[in-house]
């Protein structure tokens, strides 16, 4: 629970077929379980609290002197998915946890939860280690739809930023553009400090179709550039690794500098036309990358191709273009967003014809016609890229949602 703080045919195809995260890859068109029924395979527990399978139903216990939240986990991370589940409290409060990260302690993960109690709060979200309640249902419609004590029906819709939850055939709570993880996890919650009886069934888990990425709008048909494994689909010289958080990161080695190593550069196989690029980044202290779009020659990025800069330039008063968020020799960001090292920043960055927009932190610094720049003569149809500049540098949840799609080299 939350006292703890802390278009559509081709959209399906792309998200799909690049995603390669956990268990949602594998998912098809119609609901597959996630519960067989009969025992807790492709689950696992965490301290606190009992799980355990009666009557095709799993249900979790603890007493009020377990201050711990029993979770019931998991094997699998998933990104995009449609779940939905049978649920009954009998006592206590619950949560059914998706896109969570595991993080030990008393609460046990951090991310977000559908709310499971016997209260009008079902089915709101809160999220765990960070924003809190982020939406809860109307009370007066939560009234005559949630009977407490009795069986109910909750899905879970997450495509991209876009979440939603519907209990008992009605859509209870909507979010947009949501800030939060993009995969982890799913969990089973006991609360901790309280007497708790709560079951679940029939979970079950489907790919998200038409109607989701139609709900979705433009947070709707991504895909992910990165597998969260390895650099399948990606070339590269330089040193650039995947970290246990899926995240990818460059660690220069000894000697390495500056920046016209170009095989060092992180560099997709294949390239893009029109797309919406979405992605999150950060650097430590006087940090120096950038994410190069529609690159015609891989060997020469910088002559090839634009970029977007990334530089640890927080705090800066007066921008040009070749401090965070401007094109290089092309325009400035109309506002510096970038945030102080060590923190994630997010680009969304759409390419359409020669048209370019940025949108940096929230906040939209450029809106350009490159035909009518310096960097007019540059292709339509190119590679992606992250520069090594030999500085250390992150990247994560990098999606691409194409508009039109080029041909594979």
């Amino acid at each position: 629970m939350h006292r703890t703080r802390l278009h559509p045919v081709l959209a399906v195809v792309v998200l799909f077929a690049a995603s390669g995260l956990g268990g949602a890859a594998d998912l098809g068109e119609t609901f597959t379980p996630l519960f067989d029924g009969k025992t807790l395979q492709g689950w696992h527990a965490l301290p606190g609290g009992t799980w355990e399978v009666k009557d095709g139903v799993i249900v979790g216990a603890s007493p009020k002197s377990e201050g711990r939240h029993g979770l019931l986990a998991s094997d699998e991370t998933y990104d995009d998915f449609v779940v939905r589940f049978k649920f009954r409290v009998i006592q206590g409060n619950s949560g059914f946890y998706f896109r969570s990260e595991k993080v030990g302690g008393a609460v046990g993960v951090h991310g977000f939860q559908a709310e499971v109690d016997r209260t009008v709060a079902t089915s709101g979200l809160y999220e765990t280690g960070g924003r809190a309640w982020v939406r809860q249902p109307d009370a007066k419609v939560m009234a005559d739809l949630y009977k407490p004590g009795e069986w109910s029906e909750m899905t879970v819709t997450a495509v991209g930023r876009y979440l939603a939850v519907e209990l008992n055939g009605k859509k209870t709570v909507e979010l947009h553009d949501d800030p939060g993880r993009l995969k982890g996890h799913f969990a089973l919650q006991l609360h901790g400090g309280m007497d708790m009886d709560v079951q679940f069934k029939d979970i079950e888990i489907r790919r998200p179709g038409p109607a989701e990425l139609a709900a979705a709008g433009p947070d709707g048909g991504f895909a992910y550039l990165f597998n969260g494994k390895d650099l399948a689909g990606w070339q590269t010289t330089g040193n650039w690794l995947v970290e246990k958080d899926g995240s990818v990161t460059l660690q220069p080695r000894p000697g390495e500098s500056g920046w016209q190593r170009y095989d060092a550069y992180l560099t997709t196989k294949r390239t893009y036309g029109d797309y919406v690029l979405d992605l999150e980044f950060k650097f430590e202290k006087g940090g120096n990358s950038g994410v190069f779009c529609r690159v015609g020659d891989p060997k020469s990025q910088v002559n090839s191709g634009f970029e977007v800069q990334i530089l640890d330039t927080h705090g800066k008063e007066k921008i040009g273009p070749h401090d965070c968020g401007g094109i290089i020799g092309t325009v400035a960001a109309s506002k510096n967003m970038v945030k102080p090292a060590g923190q994630w920043n997010r680009y969304t960055i759409t390419c359409k014809g020669s048209q370019v927009t940025v949108v940096f932190n929230g906040e939209q610094v450029i809106d350009i016609d490159l035909s009518k720049t310096p960097m007019k003569n540059r292709p339509l149809v190119g590679y992606i890229g992250f520069q090594d500049e030999a500085k250390h540098v992150w990247y994560r949840n990098v999606r691409i949602k194409e508009l039109s799609v080029a041909g594979k080299p």
